[in-house]
């Protein structure tokens, strides 16, 4: 795992890849607010890049679906409606569960060994409320989870549609519940991958990713009805 700090970014200014880590963390973190503008000017200079680093980070978040370019407006933060959550969370889980159902169960030893370690690393960051590692380590479970349903395809679409989820997911990891939840979820599909049970698996494996939806569903359906008259 590796934690790709603003530090390393001052390193190398001309490193697009850096600014595009530290640029796609404040907006899984919501420091860059949904339809908030990115201007080339202010990213030059409150992040001491070259303009080629910001171009090239801007086209990245792009491709990653992170941002949007609307014309008159430049580069805006992307933001979903809940019909979009809706239908993003619709893909996961027929995407996820079809890679739950392919695979080759009871898993391997050296796989369970290398997701409890994770796991165990993922409740140690829940309990610390380190956020960052939070949100590291639940990617690292599950690309390693999905990279076993043998369809490297499929793996990589998965990895797609989560990434385009992350600010969704990342919003209820101040939540203590929400928190513990996903740590015993880690827990339950480390079982079902033992046990060899593909339907109970594939079940865990939607469930797991529907809490997270639902929460920010309410905090946003929330804040609309606080901001009607």
């Amino acid at each position: 795992m590796t934690d790709y700090a603003l530090s390393e970014h001052k390193r190398d200014p001309g490193r697009w890849e850096a600014l595009f880590k530290e640029l796609q963390r404040e907006i899984i973190f919501g420091t860059l607010r949904p339809r908030e503008r990115l201007v080339e000017d202010e990213v030059i200079a409150r992040l001491d890049a070259t303009r080629h680093a910001v171009r090239r980070a801007f086209a990245e978040l792009e491709r990653v679906g992170l941002v949007i370019r609307t014309p008159n407006r430049g580069v805006q933060v992307r933001d979903y409606t809940l019909v979009e959550v809706e239908e993003l969370y619709e893909i996961r889980e027929i995407l996820e569960a079809r890679a739950a159902r392919r695979m080759s169960l009871p898993a391997p030893d050296s796989l369970l060994a290398e997701l409890s370690s994770i796991a165990e690393a993922h409740a140690r960051a829940s309990r610390e409320e380190r956020y960052l590692d939070i949100f590291l380590l639940n990617n690292e479970f599950h690309e390693k989870l999905y990279g076993h349903c043998g369809n490297g395809l499929l793996a990589e679409a998965i990895k797609s549609y989560t990434f385009a989820s992350h600010p969704i997911r990342s919003r209820g990891f101040p939540d203590v519940e929400l928190r513990r939840l996903a740590v015993e979820e880690h827990r339950q599909i480390l079982d079902a991958l033992a046990g060899g049970d593909a339907d109970a698996l594939a079940k865990l494996c939607v469930a797991h990713i529907q809490r997270p939806k639902d929460y920010y569903l309410r905090a946003n359906r929330m804040l609309a009805q606080s901001a009607t008259p």
